[in-house]
């Protein structure tokens, strides 16, 4: 699908635990040198974690995983108890349509050899889209992603859109019904319609609000924590007159059952669309958002993917941070030797060019590196990437090639490496 048309579709939407590190010893290179060592820890360690000062990755395998005459798109993977991996996609006939349904593959322990493709789950008449894995510390496994339906209202449509989840309970084999997260309804009763602003209400004239997510879930003590961005649904004859959509954490202290909705830093940029969040909690404790902007009179324009950190656990939140780039879909992750990473669809100024990145950081987020282009897609749609961490030195990178009509992996052999500074 040409790269104008991927944007015009956007139109049509508005919006596993670590594992616990070592305390560090005087000799943590093995070099029988404990004065420069111990300089490492002084510099590079954080809450008893030693932090590598750079990570090299190195592509060491490409494949594709899946293909397709329809369209593929949103990958999201996740290790099994077992080693395995298993990986969550959206399969349909076109980039947006009610064909949409959620699709899963079993990998094996080295990402290289995947199953049939099978459906995970498929709502009749109901596009499901970009659905997420998260495998909680208990074996649990589960799945969010959101609905998006249009509803005829008079001669107009509004288009409507929540986040639900579903859980296995048997290393990802069967799946539980659906479950809706976030408050907003799937189903306009008579009487909504377009206010004299030209913004949806609902009958009583209260906003029409949705909401959407982008990346997994996450897992902070007794919480789960989904990421989640949301608006007024959009009157698609006066786009620009809409509110922005903005960031919001939904934390659920009762394994799902309830949700409560936190907003980050709301209000503070109005004029900017604030889309597709992804949240990692570090092991330092120190919380990161990376999210994607559009600064237009629509959410399909360009604008600079951007970074907020909480250092209070989520309380208050920093000023976005725009990078140097404009960045789709954005997911962070931190390796087994505590560098971050952020991966995502690129995209230049002009928006006639698309790839997909990663950035990495060493320093718990505070600088980062220049992308490193996994991909590139010339002028075509592409990308939502997701990691997995195959061994302490192989990473896979799995996102959706030029067109969606193919689900890729990409193995890089990670090699952190120590310096005293």
């Amino acid at each position: 699908m040409p790269l104008i048309m991927s944007l015009f579709m956007a139109f049509f939407i508005l919006l596993g635990s670590c594992d616990q590190g070592t305390k560090p010893v005087n000799d943590v290179l093995g070099d029988a040198d404990s004065d420069a060592d111990v300089d490492i820890i002084e510099q590079n360690n954080l809450n008893n974690f030693i932090y590598p000062v750079s990570l090299d990755l190195t592509e060491v395998d490409r494949f594709v995983i899946t293909q397709d005459l329809g369209h593929l798109a949103f990958p999201d993977v996740a290790p099994l108890a077992d080693g395995r991996l298993l990986l969550v996609y959206r399969q349909g006939d076109s980039h947006v349509d009610a064909t949409g349904r959620l699709m899963k593959q079993f990998g094996t322990t080295d990402g290289t050899i995947w199953s049939t493709p099978e459906v995970l789950l498929d709502v009749p008449g109901i596009d499901d889209r970009d659905p997420s894995i998260t495998r909680l510390s208990n074996g649990r496994l589960q799945v969010t992603w959101f609905q998006y339906r249009g509803q005829s209202m008079g001669l107009d449509t509004v288009y409507l859109h929540e986040t639900f989840r579903s859980e296995s309970l048997d290393e990802g084999e069967t799946w539980s019904d659906p479950v809706q997260m976030t408050p907003g309804t799937m189903n306009l009763a008579t009487g909504a319609g377009l206010n004299a602003e030209g913004r949806w209400v609902d009958a009583d004239g209260a906003l029409v609000v949705v909401h959407a997510s982008s990346a997994p879930m996450v897992e902070h003590g007794n919480d789960w924590i989904l990421p989640n961005y949301g608006g007024n649904a959009l009157n698609l004859n006066n786009i620009a007159n809409c509110l922005r959509s903005q960031i919001s954490l939904f934390f659920s202290h009762d394994m799902g059952q309830t949700w409560e909705e936190r907003p980050v830093l709301p209000d503070a940029v109005p004029s900017v669309w604030l889309q597709e969040p992804s949240l990692l909690i570090t092991r330092s404790g120190r919380q990161l958002l990376h999210v994607r902007t559009a600064y237009g009179t629509t959410p399909s324009t360009p604008g600079d993917m951007a970074q907020s950190v909480s250092l209070d656990d989520g309380a208050t939140w920093s000023s976005w941070q725009p990078f140097p780039f404009v960045g789709h879909a954005p997911d962070l992750f931190q390796t087994s030797h505590g560098a971050l990473l952020s991966a995502f669809r690129e995209i230049n100024d002009a928006f006639t060019q698309e790839w997909v990145s990663l950035i990495s950081s060493t320093d718990d987020g505070n600088t980062w590196t220049a992308p490193l282009r996994i991909a590139d897609c010339g002028a075509i749609e592409c990308g939502y990437p997701s990691f997995a961490e195959l061994d302490s030195t192989h990473l896979l990178v799995v996102f959706y090639g030029p067109g969606g009509t193919t689900i890729e992996g990409v193995i890089y052999e990670m090699q952190p490496v120590y310096e005293a500074r």
